[in-house]
Order: structure tokens, then sequence, then C-alpha cells
């Protein structure tokens, strides 16, 4: 596990005799790591359901580097709450220090983490080339080249991970201290450890130094051409004046430069880089912490950190990813869409002259919301001649601007055009 202390000296057994004031601790931390880690286990799931319900983000290579780490997240989740909060709770009632089921509770989780460090340092690199060379993206980050990058990934992490298996690496999670720890002390696996997480940390930091470079100057470069197209209009304008002609047979565009970074690769790039911001945070301060304090309560706040970023990677998908927002709207709205779509038009079948087909349980509305508003299937029969027309019209406006977005049959709500990427 990465938030190893690397300053304990000695690894005494767990005391069996716990005071009150020890059992109160433990309530306390196992109470805080079982609300964190419930969210992440929940929000991870909701953003693989989410990405699963969409073909356009299913078939974008971006969010497979997302599944990928939303995978390592859940790994890493239901290992802690299956042995790092029972063993926190009971200690060695539970396990012991140097149990074997110890050691290899740990190297599973350390598989993981280091799985998904290295995807960090990956989805860096794939932002890099989306917005930094974005003509040679679709060749660099092809289906198979991404396939083979991210398990390039599980297999490095498995190979960084495999020391901890052997006497000479051990590392162990020390429940009355809150944290992992070497054993021995001394080990050059610590080393490693080290060496992994700066790698992909300084992937990140060359990657994003380099889009906000380019993010600024792509910037500059737009208001530059802005300021030259509002400055020839002007001009424009002028001899217009001057000439007494009524037109001018040139236009210019105000379109930006096809070098312009795009909205969509902006809003993956804030993703990504929050997150690997929350990684960075998390992970100096595992540097530094251990040499300011030695108490446990210091070594919680260090581990809690690492569960906090399990939760954070969803979480900043769900803020910055309308896409992902809206499948998991709907996804947790069905049942009340079902019955709204259903209510409404029954009401707009009442009002309506003109045949209908009841028997007819196909019923095309739009929206991704619990407030949806419908567009009746036969709304082009009758209606027109009533005093209620003008709503009938309404109706068919919002059916011909937003048609065939779900489909509700018999009481069930599919979605039927997924929204196209560039909403991300």
């Amino acid at each position: 596990m990465n938030s190893t202390v690397p300053i304990v000296h000695d690894l005494p057994t767990d005391s069996k005799e716990r005071t009150w004031e020890d059992r109160r601790d433990d309530f306390i931390v196992v109470s805080v790591w079982l609300l964190m880690l419930s969210y992440a286990l929940i929000s991870n799931i909701l953003i693989l359901i989410g990405i699963a319900r969409s073909s356009t983000m299913r078939t974008a290579t971006s969010y497979w580097f997302i599944i990928s780490l939303a995978i390592c997240d859940i790994v890493m989740t239901i290992i802690s709450l299956v042995h790092l909060v029972p063993a926190t709770a009971f200690h060695s009632a539970y396990v012991e220090l140097h149990a074997w089921r110890n050691i290899i509770m740990i190297f599973f989780y350390d598989l993981f983490w280091y799985t998904a460090v290295l995807q960090l340092g990956l989805m860096a690199c794939n932002r890099f080339v989306s917005i930094v060379y974005p003509m040679e993206y679709k060749w660099l980050f092809s289906k198979r080249r991404s396939v083979l990058t991210i398990l390039f990934g599980y297999i490095l992490g498995f190979l960084v991970s495999l020391p901890t298996l052997f006497k000479c690496c051990h590392t162990l999670w020390k429940s009355d201290l809150y944290v992992t720890v070497y054993d021995p002390m001394d080990t050059w696996y610590k080393y490693v450890d080290m060496s992994v997480n700066s790698l992909s940390l300084v992937m990140m930091i060359m990657s994003y130094a380099v889009i906000i470079y380019k993010v600024r100057e792509s910037g500059k470069a737009m208001a530059k051409y802005q300021l030259t197209i509002r400055t020839r209009l002007l001009f424009q304008q002028q001899a217009q004046a001057m000439n007494g002609s009524a037109s001018c047979s040139r236009s210019y565009s105000v379109r930006p430069p096809r070098s312009q970074v795009s909205k969509k690769e902006m809003r993956l790039f804030i993703q990504f880089f929050v997150v690997s911001l929350v990684f960075l945070l998390t992970w100096t301060t595992w540097q530094w912490l251990p040499h300011i304090s030695g108490s446990k309560w210091a070594y919680f706040v260090m581990t809690s950190l690492f569960f906090i970023n399990n939760s954070v990677n969803p979480t900043v998908y769900l803020l910055f990813n309308t896409q992902l927002r809206r499948e998991l709207h709907y996804l947790l709205c069905r049942q009340s869409t079902v019955s709204t779509v259903e209510t409404r038009r029954k009401h707009t079948q009442m009002n309506r002259d003109g045949p209908t087909n009841n028997n007819d349980p196909t019923t095309t509305v739009n929206g991704g919301s619990c407030g949806l508003m419908v567009a009746a299937h036969d709304i082009s029969l009758g209606g027109h001649n009533h005093p209620s027309s003008h709503s009938s019209g309404s109706v068919d406006y919002s059916w011909e601007r937003f048609h065939k977005r779900f489909l509700v049959k018999n009481g069930h709500a599919s979605l039927l055009n997924p929204v196209d990427i560039s909403e991300v």
C-alpha cells in the first residue's frame, strides 16, 4: 500500500488489552472510514454504469482510462472494507500483524494502487496528445493501442507490487497506528515505491504544464484573431459609409481558427487535471507528514487521504461531465420518468380531438430528467381545428426538436440517441 510510513522504526505487535480510550478512537476511525469507503464504492460503480449505458462514451478511448481507474478504485475500496477496516476495529482478534492474510491483502491493494498511479500518468499523456497533437491522437490512441496501454499498466503494477510477497519487502497493515508500514523498515523496496509514484508525478506535471501553456497561447491567439476581425469589420463599415454603398460583398468569418482547443477537450482536461492534482496532494502529504508528527492521528489523516483519493475521481467526473450526469439522472429517476410520461400522455390525449390509438404503448419523449415534456405519437392526427390546437402545436414543436431521445414502451424507458461526445 502506497501510504506506507517510512519512519516507524519498530514493529511491536498489537496489544491485546485495549483501553477505553483506544476503543473510542478505533470507533471514530472506523466510522469515518466506513462513510468514506461507502461513498467511494457507490460513486465508482455509478460511473461504470453511466459509461456502460452510453454507446458514445463506451467507444471513446479517453473513457477507457476512466473505466480502468474506476475499477482500480473499486478493488482498493473493497479490500479496505473487508480487511483494513475490520483489522482496525478488532486488531489481532481479526488478523495478526505478520499473518499471511495481512501480507496478501496488502499485496493486492498495492497491485491496484500502482496500476491506478500509472493510469493517472497515462491519462495525462492522453490529454497531452489530444490537445497538443490532435492530428496524431487517433493514431497514437487507437482502440488497439489504448487497450495495450491499459494492459501494460496492469502488468507493470503487478511487477512493482510483486516484491511485497517476499520477506525482504513486506508491507503490513499496522492497525494500532492506522497505517501501513515496511517490514523490514530499511528495505530497498521503499525506493521502488518512491520511484514509481515520482515517475507518474513527473509525467503529470510535464504534460499538464505543456497543456496549460498551450491553452494560454491558444487564448492569446483567439483574442488576437477576434481583434483582427473586429478591426477589419470596422474599416469595412467606415468604407461603406464613405462610399455610400448599401452593402459590401466581402465578409469575414468570426469562427475561431482550427487550431483552437475545443470545449470537449478542455472539459476532459479539467477532469483529468483535478484528479491528478488530488493524487499529487495525497502523495506529497504522505512524504512530509510522518516527518512532522508521529501521532497515530497524523497517520489517520494520511491514510484517509488515500480513501478520499478513491472517491474524488468519480466526484470530479460527475461535477464536470454533463453526459455522465444525464445518464445517471435518467437511471435514478427512471420510474418517475415513466410515470410522468404516461400521465402527460393520457392528459394530452384527453384534451385533443381526432383519432387516437390507445393500444399503442409507445410514446416518444424528450429530455433526460424527471420533468420530461411529452411528444405524442399521434400528434399529427387532428387537433389543429380544436380550440386547444395552440397547445398541440407547442407539443409538436417539442417533438420536432427533441424527437427520438427516449422511448417509453410498456412502462419501460430507454435511451435512443446518446448525446454527442462534444457535450462532455
